[in-house]
C-alpha cells in the first residue's frame, strides 16, 4: 500500500474510535491529529454528497488521503427522517444532544404499533486523494426497528443506537458485544471492502 497515512475526516470521537478498530493495522489518524482546520459545510441532500464534501474539503487542506463518511438513522414511519438531518432534526435545525435526539425519536413514534416501527442505520463512505479527488465510495446499512422503549445505555456520539433494535441479535444496537458488533455493524462490510482497496491501491 502506497498510502502512508490515512486521515479520518471527522471530529466525532465515536466515529474515529470505530474506524480505527475496523481498519486496525492501517495508518489512521484523526483530522485533529493532523492540524486545526475549519469544518466543511454539511448542507448536501444525500449522505453520499455530504461525505464527498467532507473528504474533498479535508484532503485539500491537509494534503493527505482522507476517509470521510456521512450517515444517519432513517425511520420508515417518518418517511426516512431524521435522515441527513440526524443531528439537526430539532425545531430550527438546532443540533441536539444525544439525549434530546433519543427523546425526539421516542416522542415522534409514541403510539405507533410495532409493525410500523421499521428503521435502518445507513452510511456512505468515501476516500479522497491529497488533491481532493474521490477515488473510492461505498455504502452500508442495517435494518431493524425502533423499540417501544429506549435502551438505558448510551454510547456518546451515537444516540440512535439506543433506539434501534436488531431482531437478528435480539438486542439494542448499543448493547452489542464486540463480536456481534463486527457481525451487525453497518460499517463492517464497507471496512472490509475498503481494506481490500487500500491494499491494492497504487
Amino acid at each position: 500500500m502506497m498510502i502512508e497515512r490515512l486521515v479520518i475526516g471527522s471530529t466525532n470521537p465515536g466515529k474515529i474510535k470505530e474506524w480505527k478498530l475496523l481498519l486496525k493495522g492501517f495508518p489512521l489518524v484523526s483530522i485533529a491529529e493532523v492540524g486545526k482546520f475549519p469544518e466543511p459545510q454539511e448542507d448536501g441532500q444525500t449522505f453520499l454528497e455530504i461525505a464527498k464534501r467532507k473528504a474533498k474539503h479535508y484532503a485539500r487542506l491537509s494534503k493527505d488521503f482522507v476517509l470521510a463518511e456521512d450517515g444517519g438513522f432513517e425511520i420508515d414511519f417518518l418517511d426516512g427522517a431524521p435522515g441527513v438531518k440526524s443531528r439537526r432534526v430539532l425545531p430550527g435545525d438546532k443540533e441536539g444532544t444525544d439525549q434530546e435526539l433519543i427523546d425526539f425519536v421516542m416522542d415522534k413514534l409514541k403510539g405507533v404499533p410495532e409493525s410500523k416501527r421499521g428503521a435502518k442505520l445507513i452510511t456512505s463512505v468515501v476516500l479522497a486523494d491529497p488533491k481532493g479527488r474521490i477515488i473510492y465510495e461505498d455504502m452500508g446499512e442495517i435494518r431493524g426497528e425502533v423499540p417501544l422503549k429506549a435502551s438505558p445505555n448510551l454510547e456518546p456520539g451515537y444516540p440512535y443506537r439506543s433506539v434501534f433494535f436488531i431482531p437478528g441479535a435480539n438486542k439494542y444496537y448499543v448493547d452489542l458485544t464486540e463480536g456481534e458488533h463486527r457481525k451487525f455493524n453497518h460499517r463492517s462490510p464497507v471496512a472490509r471492502r475498503l481494506a481490500k482497496f487500500l491494499l491494492e491501491y497504487k
